[in-house]
């Protein structure tokens, strides 16, 4: 008998492609999240080498470290006497606007009814 005739049942089929995908996913994850390196281990060659440079080659960048700009001058400040403010401003109240009615809204004008055709060709 082959398997063509007598196919495996459509539940078995989802659950065996589910834990494929599941196991496919979880061994890819952690595949991409391993340095391939453990944790503790520590280079034991020269940064120089490291970065592909020789020795020999290798020399120190100068560092240049630009000074603080000075802090700016501290100008003195001059009390000036306070002065009292009345205790309630006087309201004013604005004039009153006239108010004009908005012009009417002219309501478009309805196109005649169109005639429902009687036969197929007047339609085109």
């Amino acid at each position: 008998m082959t398997t063509l005739e007598r196919p495996l049942p459509l539940p078995l089929v989802v659950v065996l492609l589910s834990a494929v995908s599941v196991v496919g996913f979880v061994l890819g994850l952690r595949g991409a999240l391993d340095t391939g390196k453990p944790a503790d281990a520590v280079s034991t060659a020269p940064l120089a080498e490291v970065s592909g440079v020789p020795v020999k080659d290798a020399t120190p960048a100068p560092v240049e470290v630009a000074p603080p700009p000075p802090p700016p001058p501290v100008k003195p400040v001059e009390e000036a006497p306070e002065e009292i403010a009345p205790e309630t401003p006087p309201v004013v109240q604005a004039p009153v606007a006239p108010v004009t009615p908005p012009p009417a809204e002219k309501k478009p004008e309805v196109p005649p009814a169109q005639q429902t055709p009687q036969r197929i060709e007047d339609l085109y």
